[in-house]
């Protein structure tokens, strides 16, 4: 069983005021991206909003004994040691998102509960490898001299695309000398074995997308699937599609950067130093700042 170091009961409201002048602005994105994402690592973190691990490590810790945020750890096999601490919000934090986004608490509809339900839910290592993709990418592309400019989550994408779609994200990449690129996420990890349930994601993306405020960006949607083969018989079965898409193999171990160039057909996006440790220290990053979003 997973267990969440989590506090119950909620923050008083001398607690909330007085974090206003405890909190940087790095803190409320950090915030933000929890609440956003459901949940991420201390790594993951580390890409979008810090300079070097040891860093976000001793913020985050801040952060939790502030109750922005709270963490657990999912179990390992024996003799694989501990698993990295994954982050989500809590109480404190909530209250510091509701007025990042400018509604009451009440009116956030978050739950703590509810939120740490994902550490003993199946969809946590879908969730994880769809935030490995996006802050690999914006770690990618700052070393590119560029930004993920936007990145949504699930939620968002749904009240976008009219509630007839739930791709996994939409990011905005923009790099140097080339046009910003704007795509939806589909990680696809084999469990949709029937052609025809894609086809029909398929033609529900064709429906949405024309009427969704995204339209202007004509976003691509980029089949992320785990095999070669899987590529081609999933390629196959949507050609007739009319929905931009575009399916690559991806998994964690390759770059986000040449998956997306590999679907955009075109010249690679940008290029990375060769070897981590060859890469200094950065100032801690902008991340992508969420615009309001459905708060449910």
């Amino acid at each position: 069983m997973i267990r969440s170091d989590g506090r119950a009961g909620r923050v008083g409201a001398a607690a909330v005021a007085a974090l206003a002048s405890r909190l940087t602005e790095r803190d409320r994105l950090v915030a933000l991206a929890c609440y956003e994402h459901r949940v991420l690592t201390t790594e993951q973190l580390r890409r979008l909003h810090f300079g070097s691990s040891r860093r976000a490590r001793w913020r985050l810790e801040r952060l939790y004994q502030l109750r922005v945020l709270d963490r657990f750890r999912p179990p390992r096999e024996r003799g694989q040691g501990s698993a990295p601490f994954h982050w989500l919000l809590d109480e404190a934090g909530a209250h510091v998102v509701a007025e990042a986004l400018g509604v009451e608490r009440s009116e956030l509809r978050w739950r703590h509960q509810a939120a740490v339900a994902i550490a003993s839910s199946s969809t946590l290592a879908h969730q994880l490898e769809v935030n490995e993709f996006f802050t690999r990418l914006a770690e990618e592309a700052r070393q590119a001299g560029g930004r993920l400019a936007v990145w949504w989550g699930e939620r968002r994408c749904l009240a976008a695309l009219g509630g007839q779609a739930a791709p996994d994200g939409y990011g905005r990449l923009e790099l140097p000398g080339q046009g910003p690129v704007s795509f939806l996420l589909e990680l696809d990890r084999a469990t949709e074995r029937p052609a025809e349930r894609l086809r029909q994601k398929a033609r529900r993306y064709a429906r949405a997308l024309p009427r969704s405020p995204l339209v202007q960006e004509a976003p691509l949607i980029l089949l992320a699937v785990p095999t070669p083969a899987r590529r081609d018989n999933l390629a196959q079965a949507l050609a007739t599609s009319s929905a931009p898409i575009r399916t690559v193999v991806w998994t964690p171990p390759r770059s986000p950067l040449d998956a997306l160039s590999e679907a955009l057909a075109a010249r690679p996006l940008g290029s990375c130093p060769p070897l981590a440790d060859e890469i200094p220290d950065p100032e801690p990053p902008t991340a992508p700042v969420p615009p309001p979003a459905p708060h449910a």
